[in-house]
């Protein structure tokens, strides 16, 4: 499986999050801490297709996912190496950047 960015790219409206927010997680359906349930919510389909090695719709093969609300934010996905994983002792690995 592969370890995944999640990257905040562009914000409309209101959003806890910024523009430049950045997490890195190893397991595609555990929310980062930080990362809000809804925004997680959304991406959870894209995470697993993400980390499993499927193709993005886009031509640069990154994902980008608009959160649910309907100004919202985009988070941007990125597959970033490879790596057998061992499930976490606690959930540190998932703080924000």
């Amino acid at each position: 499986m592969k370890y995944l960015r999640i990257k905040l790219i562009k914000k409309m409206g209101k959003c806890p999050h910024n523009v430049g927010d950045e997490w890195t997680l190893p397991y595609a359906l555990m929310r980062p801490e930080g990362l809000c349930n809804d925004a997680h919510y959304a991406m959870t389909p894209y995470l697993s297709m993400a980390a499993s090695g499927g193709q993005s719709w886009e031509e640069d093969g990154v994902w980008r996912i608009h959160c649910p609300s309907k100004t919202g934010v985009i988070f941007e996905i990125t597959p970033i190496n490879e790596k057998n994983h061992k499930w976490p002792e606690d959930s540190s690995w998932a703080k924000k950047r």
